[in-house]
């Protein structure tokens, strides 16, 4: 059985493994070709894929990006397996190159970023909450600060932490991690749609993330499965990162220094 694959390059094309042939899929001239026509594929460890056809010439050698050495490795691995043991000599000949015109650009819409809302308000309504509660309490103040600042640091520290979390996951994903396709299994209660995707050991992995369509991608890291991304944008990334941090540290020092200001009340 064949390992489906995808790799995606940093030129924006990607390569994808899957039934009985690979496909190039180029924004100008997506390119099929059977697996019966490939010869050998080989990396030399690097972020390419030499896909070899069995006519064999120098010009017969389609050179793929691989987007990072680990993904490269594993696409070689699965392709290796999964060519037939009798070959057709007519290599390029029955590539198929279909030329595409340029479509027109689709009109972008703003998806809405309920997560960061729904952090934003927590956010405000700590900061409110902190405000009254030691304005109230100000003449209390060495038994009651340390108890408020038990909630800006708490949030605080949730919010760092994942924002370092999230940069971390994106940085490993970036330099080892291996896309594969994701499909839809089934929607929770609280909404939100699971997929399952196949590790390239056979080992299946559920998914969790918004309403992506029947089948998707996710990238995962081949030294931890259950670690992945739908989508690996650094722009993304950052943004969410940053409005952590913006929010989480102001918190978290501030839930520090609450927390050790009766040490220096008279």
């Amino acid at each position: 059985m064949i390992s489906a694959q995808i790799l995606v390059g940093g030129d924006g094309a990607e390569t994808v493994l899957e039934g009985g042939g690979l496909r190039l899929v180029d924004p100008r001239a997506p390119t099929e070709i059977p697996l019966a026509v490939v010869q050998e594929a080989r990396t030399g460890g690097g972020h390419h894929v030499e896909i070899v056809l069995t006519d064999g010439t120098v010009h017969r050698v389609h050179r793929v990006h691989g987007g990072n050495p680990t993904a490269a490795a594993s696409f070689v691995t699965a392709l290796t397996a999964a060519l037939p043991e009798r070959r057709d000599p007519a290599g390029s000949a029955r590539v198929t190159v279909t030329p595409l015109t340029p479509p027109a650009e689709p009109e972008k819409t703003r998806k809405p970023f309920d997560r960061v809302r729904a952090i934003l308000l927590a956010v405000l309504l700590a900061y409110v909450g902190n405000t009254i509660g030691v304005n109230v309490v100000n003449e209390a103040g060495a038994i009651i600060l340390p108890l408020v600042a038990v909630i800006p640091l708490v949030l605080g520290a949730t919010l760092q932490f994942n924002a370092v979390l999230l940069t971390q996951v994106h940085l490993t994903l970036r330099r080892r991690g291996i896309t594969v396709p994701a499909h839809f299994t089934n929607r929770g209660k609280d909404g939100a749609s699971w997929y399952t995707y196949t590790s390239a050991d056979g080992v299946q992995h559920r998914a969790r993330g918004n309403n992506l369509g029947p089948v998707t991608r996710v990238v995962y890291d081949p030294k931890s499965p259950g670690e992945h991304s739908f989508e690996l944008s650094a722009k993304s990334t950052a943004l969410t990162a940053g409005f952590l941090t913006l929010f989480g540290l102001p918190l978290l020092v501030g839930g520090a220094a609450l927390a050790v200001l009766p040490y220096f009340l008279d």
